[in-house]
């Protein structure tokens, strides 16, 4: 009868037929059959992947009350909890939460299983743009010990100013996370936020003032790149900031910036860190943000300006763009680079795929 039992329970849950869920748990009980705790919990957790909260919800009551020394699993509670956010029912999950934490459950708890949970939650509530309940959940997390602060688990926080496309508030949000966990979420993200954010309002980007004298920073119009900018310099140092804000430069279309940039870096240039990204950009067919290092470092004798040059050629054979390959071999010869062999071998035989004169000796 049992083994029948959940059978039948099981199946019309994953249907989300509650009301004949219903009538079957009221017919058990009318013949004395009691189902299982683990096969209402199992109910519990078809309602919650059927997003269906008012059932979810009363499954989970009658759980307590059927069987009150029973623990639930710690990820069921937490996606109940998500799905009440999704809801709408936002303070119902706070206090769902909190209820089942004062059950010092910690023990008996995985928590390596359980960081995806919790990212959920805090997700679903970054979504709803309410900073007051995203922090609320995360501090009550971080004080039953269920989570460790990392960028994972903060990042919500910032999201959720992003989300609402509040800039300035997206910044005072990460001066907080630093302040508190000592971590900078989404960094480069923000770098370019900010970057489009001044373009679009046709404000000049200068340099912060700390990548000249090193100084305090002092709120000028670029106040929040210089804020967010001094955060990078505390987290990891002068040189990566500066390394940050020339690749976000070279991502919004502000060469002359980058240019400033590496001027400034001289021979601090990180090279391989350069080389990394041009494969990157090279990968995801970044063309403008390599056409805007070749304009930044045109006249650099510390970068070698071939590296990019065979990035966007790998470009345009991916494209099979011949025209632009034998542009780009154009503009060596203005600029008196020397294009490798290797370099025109392929170029070569892009052009020739494209029924393209080849203006050049290929060994």
């Amino acid at each position: 009868m049992q083994g029948t039992l959940r059978i039948l329970l099981l199946l019309h849950a994953t249907q989300d037929d509650t009301e004949s869920v219903l009538n079957l748990l009221n017919k058990a009980k009318i013949n004395h059959v009691k189902p299982s705790v683990e096969t209402m919990a199992r109910i519990l957790v078809a309602y919650i992947r059927n997003k269906n909260v008012d059932a979810a919800i009363n499954m989970y009551t009658s759980i307590q009350v059927a069987h009150p020394s029973y623990t639930l699993d710690c990820n069921k509670v937490l996606d109940l909890c998500t799905l009440l956010v999704e809801k709408g029912r936002r303070q119902e999950a706070v206090k769902t939460l909190k209820e089942y934490i004062h059950l010092d459950v910690t023990r008996t708890i995985d928590f390596k299983q359980i960081k995806e949970n919790c990212g959920n939650l805090l997700t679903a509530a970054a979504t709803t743009c309410d900073y007051k309940l995203t922090k609320q959940l995360l501090d009550t997390l971080l004080s039953a010990g269920l989570v460790r602060p990392e960028n994972y688990i903060v990042v919500p926080l910032l999201q959720c100013k992003l989300n609402s496309g509040d800039i300035p508030g997206a910044v005072e949000v990460a001066k907080v996370i630093y302040k508190t966990y000592k971590l900078l979420p989404k960094r480069m993200e923000m770098l370019l936020l900010l970057l489009h954010h001044y373009k679009e309002l046709s404000m000049k980007i200068t340099l912060p003032s700390s990548v000249k004298c090193g100084d305090e920073q002092s709120d000028t119009a670029n106040g929040l790149l210089e804020q967010m900018f001094s955060l990078i310099v505390h987290q990891y140092g002068s040189l990566q900031a500066q390394h940050d804000l020339m690749f976000a430069c070279l991502e919004t279309g502000c060469p002359d910036v980058a240019r400033n940039v590496l001027q400034n870096l001289d021979e601090e240039v990180d090279v391989h860190q350069l080389t990394k990204m041009c494969k990157l950009y090279s990968k995801m067919e970044r063309e403008d943000a390599l056409l805007h290092l070749l304009s930044a470092s045109r006249g650099n004798s510390v970068i070698n300006r071939q590296i990019i040059f065979c990035s966007l050629l790998d470009i345009y054979n991916a494209q099979n763009d011949g025209k632009k390959g034998l542009s780009l071999w154009t503009l060596m010869q203005e600029e008196n680079v020397s294009p490798s062999d290797p370099f025109l071998s392929s170029l070569a035989t892009l052009l020739r795929t494209n029924n393209i004169m080849i203006p050049f000796k290929v060994q």
